[in-house]
């Protein structure tokens, strides 16, 4: 049980950083960043510089896609989904942007489905948890089934 789970983890935390990776170099391309910024955060009274949000923003995305890694992972190990196919895991990326939605997105100021930002932010979050599952199925590939 705990191979699986623990490569579901690898196979999600590789996903994340590639898109990081990509989030980071897409500027230096001409892609530009196009989410304003919003006031900048507090913890425990005191704001965070933007070194300091950039560096929990890291951790919050490669956090978020190894538990959501794992979270596969044990599907598949308790029988919830049939295995490692793309279309479960695209429909994975499907909940994965609901939650998201629904719980990260107004935890990070953002707001529900990220309404604070625009009406197309939902829209590039579910493209985004698309290519992490895409991602992800290649990469769980390599560790489960090539192993």
């Amino acid at each position: 049980m705990w191979p699986t789970i623990l490569a579901g983890v690898y196979a999600g935390i590789g996903a994340g950083a590639i898109l990081t990776f990509l989030s980071y170099v897409a500027p230096h391309f001409g892609a530009g960043s196009y989410v304003r910024d919003l006031d900048p955060p507090t913890i425990s009274g005191r704001k965070l510089s933007k070194r300091e949000t950039q560096i929990a923003g890291l951790l919050i995305h490669l956090g978020l896609s190894s538990f959501f890694g794992a979270g596969y992972a044990a599907c598949v190990e308790y029988q919830l989904v049939p295995n490692f196919s793309l279309l479960p895991i695209l429909g994975w990326g499907i909940v994965m942007s609901l939650l998201a939605g629904l719980i990260v997105m107004p935890l990070e100021g953002h707001g529900l489905f990220g309404r604070k930002h625009d009406a197309w932010f939902m829209v590039d979050a579910i493209i985004t948890n698309t290519l992490w599952a895409f991602l992800f199925f290649a990469l769980i590939r390599i560790w489960v089934i090539g192993a």
